[in-house]
């Protein structure tokens, strides 16, 4: 059996209680195993010695369970072990028609089966935070907003990380200096933007920005972004294209540094951010408004585009 497939079995016990039949002959529902009762699977509580001693065997339908007369075929001693049967009436059958499978959700109702779905029913929940709305929304540049995901969740394979590995020697610890400064060790909130390289990257764009009372440390960008996340305004989509280019652009600025020795370029970096953003906004139209005149003028946004909002 191929990797893939070992993968999707072991799901099994996942799915299995999303997965329900709606009995109408009952022959093509397992009594035992599948999910038809308030009660299922009976195989829960129900051992197999005890369903082979009754005459049943584990591949029994539903239907070989009911009689004629509409009653039950079990002992009736199985009221005594399993007193929970007492409440559990026998299903209204109807032959000649095919009993259905269908998905049932988190508050138990049927539903069409798809895979977004099963996703919502089966995927684990945590609290919702403020900053989701400030990485992903509409007017994003995708692979910024994923890269940003990954530093808001510090997951970026900064040296500093090395550390969880135990790679040694306090001399290898030593030699974990951000590529960029050369001088602090290489971490998540150094390089955005307490590094000296970042942080003059990044003063020279906030300022383009109107984000002057925002400072160089990560809590800083972090508690604009909670503030400011869901904000429609256009200055405000302006400001979260930045901040997540701006991480992507030092964060591949230092990659370039570690990895293929190059000498980092700090004028580069800024027209690469500039250019990024400027090309995004090029694609929205404006509402004309006098508080964003400024701004737009900033970014070099012709005075002649459409009026709508940011889309």
């Amino acid at each position: 059996m191929s990797w893939g497939w070992r993968k999707i079995l072991s799901l099994r016990s996942v799915v299995r209680p999303f997965i329900w039949k709606v009995v109408r002959s009952g022959a093509q529902t397992n009594a035992w195993w599948d999910n038809w009762c308030q009660l299922s699977p009976l195989s829960s509580f129900i051992t197999p010695r005890r369903i082979t001693n009754a005459g049943f065997n584990l591949s029994s339908s539903l239907s070989d369970l009911v009689d004629e007369n509409g009653n039950w075929k079990w002992p009736q001693a199985w009221y005594d072990l399993y007193p929970i049967l007492i409440g559990l009436n026998a299903p209204h059958l109807t032959q000649n028609m095919v009993d259905r499978t269908v998905w049932k959700d988190l508050d138990g109702n049927s539903c069409s089966f798809r895979s977004s779905e099963v996703w919502h029913s089966i995927r684990c929940r945590q609290n919702p935070v403020l900053w989701v709305d400030g990485v992903w929304f509409s007017q994003c540049i995708p692979r910024h907003s994923f890269h940003l995901w990954l530093v808001i969740k510090n997951k970026l394979k900064t040296q500093d990380r090395l550390a969880a590995w135990e790679v040694g020697s306090v001399t290898n610890l030593n030699l974990m200096c951000c590529p960029l400064c050369r001088i602090n060790r290489d971490s998540r909130d150094h390089l955005f933007f307490q590094c000296s390289f970042a942080s003059k990257v990044w003063n020279k764009v906030k300022c383009m920005i109107q984000m002057d009372n925002v400072d160089s440390t990560w809590q800083s960008i972090m508690s604009w972004m909670e503030q400011n996340a869901s904000s429609k305004k256009t200055e405000h989509i302006i400001c979260k294209l930045v901040i997540a280019a701006s991480a992507y652009f030092i964060s591949q600025e230092r990659n370039n540094c570690l990895f293929s020795n190059v000498s980092a370029d700090q004028n580069a970096v800024i027209q690469r951010i500039k250019k990024t953003v400027h090309l995004r906004l090029m694609g929205f139209k404006f509402r004309r408004q006098s508080s964003i005149e400024s701004l737009l003028r900033t970014w070099k946004i012709g005075s002649d585009e459409e009026a709508n909002d940011p889309s």
